[in-house]
């Protein structure tokens, strides 16, 4: 199988997400694509040097890209340029099937076997959200990479996505109502008349993880103060969570754990298999941390 990670910079956290797969799947091809090739990264992957194979729509995608948000404008425009760079990976190296994974999600299970229920699908996704992404048919994913072109070349697109953000209650919500690429993607696979396969479906009692901070009323959740998230478990060296919805208690296996935003703290503990406990003073540390260098990025570059 080829898995596929797009990630640019060095993040300790993605040394233990590529420890991960290597440990699970060691018969796969993972790739890294990234700008700058790392030693602790090439242990476990292949490096792809981003900038060989940005095509002319990736060039282009950048030059228009107009952001609406106050989230980091690289970052935002980076998050919805990586599909087009996936398209243009996949081209370049003569790959038709590729399982994409953001470079905060840690796998579990033997991939082949977990994405066998869904084998008859083009493509398969978390909720629509290009977060897991099981590419079965390149096509797809090349005409997602025409969509986000369209929206940012088109100009009656563009006024769409601009009353997205200033006509509704978005430019009140700070970071959080940034028009992003989960935006672009949940438009266009909810319009994609392709039959998908749903990652976060559960199929014989286990599941993809969509985003470990969201689960309730479904799963049992772990709260502490402001902060929650799945109450997740091991048994031999697997996550599971309790479905409890409508009174049921029985126990889901999953297959990944998306560790996003702040949850990335629990990335290198929860791929050594320990049960989680949080301190939420320890949160806010990490968060205001995270977010006093983001801002002297901004700031120095």
């Amino acid at each position: 199988m080829n898995i596929a990670i797009i990630h640019t910079g060095f993040a300790k956290y993605l040394v233990y997400v590529l420890r991960q797969i290597k440990k699970t799947n060691p018969n796969s091809k993972i790739f890294l694509i990234s700008d700058k090739e790392y030693k602790k990264y090439s242990k476990y992957s292949t490096f792809i040097d981003i900038s060989k194979i940005s095509s002319s729509q990736a060039k282009t995608f950048k030059e228009k890209y107009i952001h609406l948000g106050k989230s980091n404008p690289n970052y935002e425009m980076f998050c919805m340029l990586r599909w087009i760079i996936l398209r243009d990976f996949m081209k370049e190296y003569n790959i038709n099937e590729c399982l994409h994974i953001d470079s905060d999600i840690l796998i579990f299970s033997d991939l082949e076997s977990a994405l066998n229920p869904f084998s008859n699908y083009k493509i398969s996704l978390a909720h629509n959200l290009a977060l897991t992404m099981n590419i079965k048919d390149i096509e797809i994913l090349n005409e997602f990479s025409k969509y986000l072109l369209f929206k940012y070349t088109n100009e009656n697109e563009i006024n769409k996505l601009k009353d997205m953000y200033y006509k509704t209650d978005r430019a009140t919500n700070g970071v959080a109502g940034s028009i992003s690429d989960m935006d672009i993607s949940r438009e266009f696979f909810s319009s994609v008349k392709e039959p998908i396969g749903d990652l976060s479906e559960i199929v014989d009692d286990s599941i993809f993880d969509s985003a470990i901070v969201y689960g309730a009323p479904e799963f049992e959740m772990l709260k502490k103060g402001k902060y929650e998230l799945k109450k997740i478990f091991f048994e031999n060296k697997e996550p599971f969570c309790n479905y409890i919805l409508n009174g049921e208690n029985r126990k889901i296996k999953f297959h990944s754990l998306h560790l996003l935003t702040w949850t990335k703290l629990f990335i290198k503990k929860f791929s050594d298999c320990k049960d989680l406990n949080f301190n939420p003073y320890f949160i806010n540390i990490y968060r205001e941390f995270t977010s006093y260098k983001s801002k002297m990025k901004e700031y120095l570059f």
